[in-house]
């Protein structure tokens, strides 16, 4: 009797300890996916959403690690301590105008990556210009299929539709955003413009037929981050 009753306390020493291990183990500011190192340096959070000037605040943090299209939930479990505790913000973009950038920079090549370049194929092979891409391409299972052209709303909304993010920054004002922000929370303020998507600027022409697909498609895009529908 007096064996078991030892046996079971070793076993709860054991979890207790290995639990402190865990507790003291998130505290520590390892830079692991989906951290970076300036995160933690700044403790702050960026949920980089593809298209939305994401370049440009990589840039301003000095990371030149290649970028991460992490969710919120993606930093949340892999360190709920951090995130608690971090300054937690991404930059939204009118979702006409972003899908107008994912499609130049999609027939460009994108970063000329095997996927990319089969993704550049499989555009052209059904489209011609941007108008004909809403028109054949454009689909709700094309945006969940391809991560450059996810909604937005993924990144920074639970199936709640709550908000996790402490700042979204618009993209059309970035500028005067970026200035109020970094002040309230003493970051960098000269944010840089990076964004090789704009190399080839095209005027695209958009038939009111597509702008309802678009709207329709990332309804919730438009109803979320504040955009007129």
């Amino acid at each position: 009797m007096i064996s078991l009753i030892k046996i079971h306390r070793n076993i709860n020493l054991k979890r207790m300890l290995g639990n402190l291990k865990k507790k003291i183990f998130k505290r520590i500011p390892l830079s692991y996916y989906p951290f970076k190192p300036f995160m933690h340096k700044h403790k702050c959070i960026f949920v980089h959403i593809p298209k939305n000037a994401g370049s440009s605040v990589l840039a301003l943090f000095g990371d030149n690690n290649g970028r991460k299209h992490a969710k919120w939930y993606d930093f949340y479990e892999s360190n709920d301590y951090f995130f608690e505790r971090y300054v937690k913000f991404a930059i939204v973009r009118e979702p006409l105008s972003r899908l107008k950038s994912a499609y130049n920079y999609s027939i460009q090549g994108g970063n000329q990556s095997s996927s990319d370049l089969k993704l550049k194929e499989y555009i052209e092979e059904r489209s011609s210009d941007f108008d004909s891409f809403v028109v054949n391409v454009f689909s709700s299972d094309f945006i969940m299929e391809q991560p450059l052209f996810y909604p937005q709303y993924l990144f920074v909304f639970d199936r709640e539709f709550n908000c996790k993010v402490d700042e979204l920054l618009k993209y059309e004002s970035l500028q005067q955003d970026w200035q109020k922000f970094s002040k309230k929370y003493i970051f960098p303020e000269n944010l840089p413009w990076e964004n090789s998507s704009q190399k080839v600027k095209k005027k695209v022409s958009v038939s009111a037929q597509s702008v309802r697909k678009v709207k329709e498609i990332y309804h919730k895009d438009f109803l979320l981050l504040g955009y007129q529908i």
